[in-house]
């Protein structure tokens, strides 16, 4: 996995190291969410992701965040 990432304030996109040939699964664990806070995931590729992290407004953030993604 790829860890310590820093989202900025909109959405961030993550480019994986190489594609893979299908979509892979992914986990994402964030390191300093606030209460309320969450992330929504979007534009699922085989060469990568999209990720939004929000506060409970529904205002973006910046977050640190991992992620792990295994497929083939």
């Amino acid at each position: 996995g790829v860890r310590n990432i820093t989202s900025g304030s909109s959405t961030k996109s993550v480019t994986y190291p190489s594609a893979f040939y299908a979509i892979p699964s992914l986990g994402i664990s964030a390191n300093n969410m606030a209460s309320g806070d969450y992330f929504e995931i979007e534009n699922e590729a085989v060469t990568g992701f999209d990720v939004t992290f929000k506060d409970s407004s529904g205002s973006a953030v910046s977050r640190t965040f991992n992620y792990q993604s295994k497929g083939y």
